[in-house]
């Protein structure tokens, strides 16, 4: 087995992220999306997290639209011209993002991000010295050499197993 470490995305991975994931999305002319991505609320949010950012922004949207249409909160989007009973297509806008920020928090802790690091740096180490080492300081390479020298057929008798 391969232990890979793969780190949160950095501002611009999550603004490629959101970017990729938003192309199919109708967003306000106020949404930024690389300023959402460069957000201190975002540090610590995974590709999943992003996703499930714009997700809870879309829906807020169609929340807001529902609870409109029944008449629950007063329709604050009017056409260029104001006309009220125009129809104005859907679409996710900053307001949106915000309420969706307070809903959506990083899936990965701060500390379990300093455990993941801590790994990273020591599976590294233990690279760079040619063996991963247990807990106790032993290079796991050599316990597995103990192990094969056991169950390999004793010298006096060849068809004994320790």
């Amino acid at each position: 087995d391969k232990l890979l470490y793969v780190s949160l995305p950095s501002a611009d991975d999550r603004a490629a992220i959101l970017k990729a994931i938003a192309k199919k999305v109708k967003l306000g002319p106020d949404v930024d999306l690389d300023a959402i991505a460069r957000s201190s609320r975002a540090n610590g949010y995974s590709g999943a997290d992003c996703a499930a950012l714009l997700r809870e922004a879309g829906l807020a949207v169609l929340r807001d639209d529902a609870l409109v249409q029944r008449g629950f909160r007063p329709d604050n989007n009017t056409n260029v011209q104001g006309d009220a009973n125009s129809i104005v297509p859907l679409q996710i806008t900053m307001e949106n993002f915000n309420y969706a920020f307070e809903h959506v928090m990083p899936s990965v802790s701060r500390k379990d991000q300093a455990r993941y690091e801590r790994m990273r740096d020591r599976m590294a180490r233990a690279r760079s010295r040619g063996g991963v080492e247990d807990g106790e300081g032993k290079k796991l390479d050599d316990e597995k050499e103990k192990c094969a020298e056991n169950s390999s057929p004793s010298k006096g008798n060849p068809s004994k197993l320790s």
